[in-house]
């Protein structure tokens, strides 16, 4: 799946952050609000893998959950994210054809801010772990560049 310089500037004219991956789980289109959310350079995260973008000891799951996602077993996934502070509502979800076969994983992130603090007065809320720093963080999008721990 290709998406070229048009398609992009639709994507980077959202409100959301939008992460789409090839069925490899390689990243092909971050777009500016998507980095803006998670403090990245979203060119720098194309054409690399999604476990890049979360700690070593998080990929099982990660990868777990993409699979199951592909396989139909998950139809979709939505959940809390705190990353460095910021709340964040993220929706993943498989993009089928008319056929029902996978072409790709669609991430949408939304700020989570007024959803979050709403649910706190209801007490229904309770916040996430922080991600996105320490141990937590991303790792870079070359694996060259760092040893992994």
């Amino acid at each position: 799946m290709f998406l070229d310089k048009k398609v992009s500037h639709f994507f980077d004219a959202l409100h959301v952050g939008v992460v789409i991956l090839n069925p490899n789980d390689q990243i092909i289109l971050f777009n500016k609000m998507a980095g803006k959310m998670l403090g990245q350079d979203p060119s720098s995260r194309i054409n690399s893998s999604i476990l890049r973008c979360h700690p070593k000891r998080a990929e099982p799951g990660v990868q777990k959950m993409l699979d199951e996602l592909k396989s139909g077993e998950l139809k979709k996934y939505q959940g809390w994210v705190n990353f460095q502070g910021r709340i964040l509502w993220e929706h993943i979800y498989p993009v089928r054809d008319e056929k029902g076969n996978y072409l790709a994983t669609m991430i949408e992130l939304h700020d989570g801010t007024a959803k979050a603090r709403l649910l706190e007065l209801e007490g229904k809320f309770e916040k996430p772990e922080m991600h996105g720093v320490g141990a937590s963080s991303p790792r870079s999008p070359f694996p060259d560049s760092e040893t992994d721990e």
